[in-house]
């Protein structure tokens, strides 16, 4: 099925409040989002998707779906729930994107992500005794502050580390095999306080999580266009259903 890009309108005031209702704010608005969707839209709401919340046509969030006739559907029932309601404040719409991608066709790309790396258990309790109990569950960690302890383990000094070069290679590993970056650098960059579920029975539901929050943007060359086509669909890197991830395409060298 064609991949559609869906715009919905936002009310920034009525997602706050529905975020601190759920106890579930944050510096990004992404968890707030994320649940706001699935309570509404179910297992139609798009994702990945892009949050815009200063975009001169009104607060509003792009988003991927592969069905949005189901979208509608879904959107066409009665909500009980005003403070939800109010969060989504028009219609929105859909376009679809090319039904078949071309091998070598290039195209100019933004995409917000959460660059980060995995790491193992060992390595993970190593962490823990050095940065503390806060540490202890986490399991990845910011890709420039990992290459910058590769460097000190080998002798060398972090600060020499380039925080766009390592996000431009992150990048380019997650996209290989399906693009190529003809170009690419970091747009924007800020540490933010990201909210995520525990998994974990009983205890809180949620807990803090804060890490690397980059746009990067360039000129990508369609390598498999069945794996490009998937790869829109479920987004580049991890998180992709809070916000992050969404590839955003225009004609390349399109400003913007």
């Amino acid at each position: 099925m064609t991949l559609h890009l869906v715009r919905v309108p936002l009310d920034l005031h009525a997602l706050a409040t529905f975020a601190a209702v759920h106890g579930i704010d944050d510096d990004d608005g992404g968890y707030a989002l994320h649940r706001a969707l699935r309570d509404r839209f179910g297992t139609t709401g798009p994702q990945p998707f892009r949050f815009l919340p200063e975009h001169g046509s009104g607060p509003h969030l792009l988003g991927y779906t592969a069905d949005p006739l189901a979208l509608d559907d879904a959107g066409a029932l009665p909500v009980a729930d005003d403070l939800l309601r109010a969060v989504f404040t028009g219609p929105w719409q859909a376009q679809a994107m090319p039904a078949v991608w071309r091998e070598g066709a290039r195209y100019g790309f933004e995409v917000r992500v959460r660059p980060v790396v995995r790491f193992g258990k060992s390595i993970r309790a190593a962490r823990s005794e050095r940065a503390g109990a806060w540490q202890r569950n986490a399991g990845e960690i910011d890709a420039h502050v990992a290459a910058g302890e590769r460097v000190v383990a080998a002798g060398g000094d972090a600060r020499e580390v380039d925080r766009e070069a390592v996000y431009i290679e992150w990048l380019a590993r997650r996209l290989e095999g399906v693009a190529t970056l003809d170009s690419a650098g970091l747009r924007q960059f800020r540490r933010s306080r990201a909210r995520r579920s525990t998994h974990r029975p009983g205890g809180a539901r949620t807990r803090a999580v804060e890490g690397p929050d980059a746009v990067m943007g360039g000129t990508l060359t369609i390598v498999d266009p069945q794996g490009f086509a998937e790869l829109l669909a479920r987004g580049v890197g991890r998180h992709a259903a809070f916000g992050y991830g969404m590839l955003l395409l225009s004609a390349p060298g399109r400003a913007g």
